[in-house]
């Protein structure tokens, strides 16, 4: 059984908010695959009632800029208001070369507020 250290919840991101020094390191931000392999459950820390809300948005906001769900994961980690690296592995070239086009994806402010507010 894999063991999962849990999301960056209210508690966190209010310390994150408190001391700007800081900087949040999400470990495994694509959850090993699950928000784009129907094959993969999300771990249970992830899954819980406001769960289907939130992947429609992704889903929704993925569809709008022509990206990827995981280049709109990683997208909205790099470019929000606290600083946030994620650590995103790859198994092949073209993971990689998905996961570093996210880069240069900018979400609309609308898609952002989306993202943050889906509960």
């Amino acid at each position: 059984m894999r063991s999962h250290l849990g999301h960056a919840g209210a508690e966190l991101l209010s310390y994150l908010r408190a001391d700007p020094g800081l900087t949040l390191v999400a470990y495994s931000p694509l959850l090993g695959g699950a928000y784009s392999r129907e094959d993969k459950p999300l771990p249970p820390d992830y899954d819980h009632p406001g769960t289907p809300a939130r992947l429609a948005v992704l889903r929704e906001v993925a569809k709008e800029t022509g990206a990827s769900v995981n280049q709109v994961v990683l997208a909205w980690q790099i470019g929000g208001t606290l600083p946030v690296i994620p650590l995103a592995g790859a198994s092949s070239v073209a993971q990689l070369e998905e996961n570093l086009a996210a880069v240069d994806l900018e979400l609309t402010e609308d898609q952002r507020a989306r993202l943050d507010a889906a509960h």
